[in-house]
């Protein structure tokens, strides 16, 4: 492998230890909110999310993807100027679509919280993370402008702060009130207003970095010439970029807004109570949810890194990088998410129970068990999503996952009513969902771009790797858990999982010795010392 594609792992590297700090604290800080606040503050918490999430996807789904793929581009051709220029024109865009998301947000909140979410609790909490729209969406410019110059510590940092605040904000203000025994709605604003404060604090380090990286930038502009394209044509390409992949991330969250609108209404159907739908619901997005989330970290942060990657390589007619990076990125996701779902599969209500205490523990488990498989399908709708958008094919990820909507709004309809079903019906939608878009992705990406993978060595190898790994936690849990506490038998059991599936990985040879080298600082001389016992295929 080549040096940039060392640089294209290590950006993924940064981010993703940004992302392990990131979705470690989210999920561990909802262990003593989820505690203390109950499932029907959580549940009118999750209630208003998917309202200002969606929102919000109008703002920071496709602009910051737009951004990096273009400034990327020009910085590959050394234009610097024009670089700048379009951070300039589309952070004016972001700020008036951020500003005017947020003021349509607050006034239609009142209508939104009686006629969607139908509990009128969820006011304040929506109320509180509307300014949010706004802050955000200027930060996440920003974070594409490092993106696309390659810069991934700015942004990595900027993620850390923002989540600290958030969460410190959260589980600070939302205990006092409650300690004051304050209603559910006033703990779920003060919860809320996390959100925006945090996304304060990260736009504010983002600014820091900015003016430290731009003098850097200004002696390479004076030796460039004029831009050599007007404000109208960057703004023509800015749109036709940002608006397909806009249009993508406002499925995404309509998707969590089909279970806040459905779900409690066919658990109602179920016959549950009011009371009963709103802490199931809380179960699933509140709870479950999040620990889903939690692998997608290293995803996140492989797309991050691709797609600047990516449009760079086609910028220079460079095919053979698009090919190579395509197929290590599919193969990197598989061999992280794969065992991550099946193993939430299997320790699911181990997990919960210890996240959770053995109560509420029980019931999330329930829904958990299924939700995990989503971990795999999410994975690859997501880096199937970052190489077609890399490669200028912004339109195709979104009407596929447009088309795993749909599929998710009928499977969420029918399967939630089922009693014996309930609120697993919801969880397996969101699979069925989610494995709809991420197949036609996956077809597109063959057909269109001409990237081809070879399906033994990217899914066939993983998938035995981690059917092993799945039957031995199965079996390993149920042997721990007979002589020792729930919590340490759950985490001797992850240990050993983890153990079992790198030695199953290497013997069937799903990681090549010149796959390895290319992680920071360890890959290499580990590489050679698995090549030397004979341990792993040089690739």
């Amino acid at each position: 492998m080549k040096e940039r594609d060392n640089r294209f792992v290590k950006n993924a590297a940064i981010l993703s230890i940004a992302g392990i700090f990131v979705r470690g604290l989210g999920a561990i800080y909802r262990i003593p909110l989820g505690r203390f606040a109950g499932d029907e503050i959580m549940g009118l918490y999750q209630m208003a999310y998917p309202i200002y999430n969606t929102l919000l996807a109008i703002s920071i789904s496709g602009p910051p993807i737009a951004i990096a793929k273009m400034i990327a581009e020009r910085v590959a051709r050394k234009r610097y100027r024009a670089a700048q220029r379009v951070f300039q024109i589309s952070m004016l865009v972001l700020g008036t679509v951020g500003l005017l998301s947020t003021i349509v947000l607050m006034l239609a909140s009142p209508y939104l919280v009686n006629n969607v979410l139908g509990d009128r609790r969820a006011l304040g909490a929506l109320l509180a993370m509307a300014p949010a729209v706004f802050v955000v969406a200027l930060m996440s410019g920003m974070r594409g402008y490092f993106q696309g110059f390659q810069e991934m510590v700015p942004y990595a940092l900027s993620q850390i702060v923002e989540q600290v605040v958030r969460v410190g904000i959260a589980l600070g203000f939302g205990l006092y009130l409650f300690s004051l025994q304050k209603e559910p709605e006033i703990v779920a604003a003060g919860i809320s207003s996390g959100v925006t404060l945090g996304g304060a604090a990260g736009l504010v380090l983002l600014l820091f970095a900015y003016r430290r990286l731009k003098p850097r930038l200004e002696g390479k502009w004076q030796r460039e010439g004029k831009v050599g394209e007007s404000s109208r044509s960057i703004v023509k390409e800015f749109a036709s970029l940002a608006v397909p992949i806009t249009i993508g991330g406002i499925v995404l969250p309509f998707m969590q807004l089909i279970d806040a609108g459905v779900v409690p209404r066919r658990l109602l159907a179920a016959g549950f109570s009011q009371a009963e739908a709103t802490s199931l619901y809380g179960q699933l997005s509140g709870m479950a949810t999040p620990l889903i989330n939690l692998p997608q970290m290293f995803t996140v942060a492989l797309v991050a890194s691709l797609i600047p990657s990516i449009a760079a390589a086609v910028s220079l007619g460079q095919r053979h990088l698009v090919q190579r990076r395509s197929a290590l990125a599919l193969k990197l996701a598989m061999l992280i998410n794969l065992p991550a779902a099946v193993g939430l599969s299997v320790l699911a209500t181990p997990i919960a129970v210890m996240l959770y205490g053995k109560e509420s523990g029980t019931a999330v488990g329930f829904p958990l068990a299924v939700l995990a498989y989503v971990v795999a399908f999410l994975a690859l709708q997501q880096t199937t999503s970052g190489i077609l958008q890399g490669l200028g094919k912004t339109h195709v990820p979104v009407v596929n996952l447009f088309y795993g909507a749909l599929a998710k709004l009928g499977a969420t309809y029918f399967l939630t009513a089922i009693p014996t079903l309930n609120i697993r019906g919801s969880a397996l939608s969101t699979v069925i969902g989610f494995t709809v878009s991420s197949l036609l992705n996956y077809r597109a990406m063959l057909r269109v771009s001409g990237v081809k993978i070879p399906v033994g060595e990217t899914f066939l190898r993983p998938i035995l790797a981690t059917a092993g790994m799945g039957v031995a936690t199965h079996y390993s849990y149920l042997w721990l858990a007979g002589r020792f506490s729930n919590t340490l038998a759950t985490l001797l059991t992850i240990a050993i999982a983890g153990t079992l599936y790198g030695v199953l990985v290497l013997l069937t040879g799903a990681l090549t010795a010149q796959e390895l080298a290319i992680i920071p600082k360890v890959g290499k001389p580990l590489s050679q010392v698995l090549l030397r016992f004979g341990l792993i295929r040089e690739g």
